[in-house]
């Protein structure tokens, strides 16, 4: 008999037990007014699994049942939920030999360096993959940074496409392999995508929260994704005031479509040219492009010791953001004879893109043109006895706020879904630095 009820019992119970196990969901919740509460998640029964305080803003997993009361709270700015980007990148063809880099002599980079502007002392924050820092060109320069994918202090690039960003930007001076457009600038690796190029869109958050943590001058972002989201926007709008300079890529495609971060106004956003100056097959159009650099058949270092040519507005971001650190490491006072600085010696952000965007040299149709923004990067710095020419001045982006959603290309892609490629990555924690 006993044997019987036993089973009835269970049968009862178990129903019942089940239906009382709470769904949860992960969640970037943003606080109102600037107060950082994070008792607010744990009064709804929630778990922390992540902080930006710098930002406002935290990760959590929350019960399904309690998001609607949580949303509402007039502590709460907003709350959304987090998503996956990944990489993108068009390789180059196999015919193509190996050969010095074309993009420094496009650019105008060896006249800046023997000027003596190298890019020493500025620090710049890469969201990527990682750096192969025992690579003998990337060595001199790496300084550390932070694994949000492995939640360590070890950015280690398991994938290839940081290391390549490295080299473009910041490869030492040592007489081997290739030169970076700021051959003594600091790199710091922010590892934000995994071996896959798959990563957390609440990651990349947390790597513009680290660069604000830790003091960095410049944030560089190879990366694209379909739809940009307030997390993302908030983010990049408070390093923005923080006085950080952010470069983008605007995305990989056909026709017209800048992709995010590359489209908040706060970010410049870098397209694509091949040696002939002309706009790369691959590199997408719209009023958001900034700037365009070279991007196509770009030989740089790859992990282990090796190089390799690649393709892609991530490949064309790096040279911007690199001639970005030579000028950082110029007098803002040189400048002053062009009406584009104020000439109180501290450069802005501001003062940057408008230096930048009035020595471009102009490209498509006159004037600023949604194929080559302002046009071609452009490294030409003044004498202290002479002006510098400008063209039009800085106009501002349209700043836009939609869900997150798509798929990636070159530059890394902010997605729901997984898609096709090579490069980028996902995060959590806290950093150590190299001094």
């Amino acid at each position: 008999m006993y044997y019987a009820i036993f089973p009835l019992i269970a049968l009862i119970l178990l129903p019942s037990f089940s239906c009382a196990l709470p769904s949860y969901s992960a969640v970037i919740v943003s606080f109102a007014n600037g107060r950082y509460s994070p008792d607010v998640i744990r009064a709804a029964g929630g778990t922390i699994i992540g902080e930006f305080k710098d930002l406002g803003m935290l990760k959590a997993v929350i019960p399904q049942n309690s998001l609607g009361n949580l949303k509402q709270n007039p502590a709460v700015e907003f709350v959304e939920g987090d998503s996956q980007f990944e990489i993108a990148q068009a390789d180059a063809p196999t015919s193509i030999e190996y050969s010095s880099s074309w993009g420094l002599q496009d650019i105008g980079a060896e006249p800046a360096h023997q000027s003596n502007y190298t890019g020493k002392g500025v620090k710049i924050a890469m969201l990527d993959t990682g750096i192969d820092y025992n690579h003998p060109d990337l060595a001199p320069n790496y300084k550390g940074g932070y694994d949000f994918i492995n939640s360590d202090n070890d950015p280690m690039d398991d994938n290839g496409h940081g290391t390549h960003v490295a080299g473009i930007l910041a490869a030492a001076r040592n007489g081997q392999g290739v030169v970076g457009v700021a051959p003594d600038a600091q790199l710091y690796a922010v590892k934000v995508s995994d071996k896959n190029g798959k990563g957390s869109f609440s990651g990349l958050v947390q790597g513009i929260n680290w660069a604000i943590e830790n003091h960095m001058n410049i944030v560089t972002m190879s990366i694209t994704g379909e739809g940009g989201s307030m997390a993302l926007a908030k983010a990049v709008g408070t390093a923005y005031s923080d006085g950080l300079i952010m470069v983008a890529a605007v995305g990989n495609g056909n026709g017209n479509g800048v992709l995010y971060p590359a489209a908040y106004k706060e970010v410049i956003g870098v397209g694509s040219v091949d040696k002939d100056n002309t706009l790369s097959s691959f590199s997408l159009k719209g009023s958001e492009v900034e700037l365009v650099a070279p991007g196509d058949a770009i030989k740089s270092t790859w992990p282990g010791g090796q190089y390799r040519l690649s393709s892609g507005t991530s490949m064309a971001t790096p040279f911007v953001t690199g001639a970005i650190a030579l000028l950082l490491g110029s007098n803002e006072k040189d400048w002053n004879g062009t009406g584009i600085v104020n000439g109180d010696g501290k450069w802005t952000n501001d003062e940057v893109r408008s230096v930048l965007d009035s020595t471009a040299k102009d490209l498509g149709a006159a004037g600023k043109d949604d194929s080559f923004g302002y046009g071609l990067l452009n490294l030409h710095f003044p004498d202290k006895s002479s002006s510098v020419t400008t063209s039009a001045s800085h106009d501002e982006k349209p700043h836009s706020e939609t869900n997150l959603t798509g798929t990636v290309w070159l530059g890394l892609k902010l997605s729901f879904f997984p898609v096709q490629l090579v490069g980028l990555m996902p995060v959590t924690g806290l950093s150590a630095i190299a001094n």
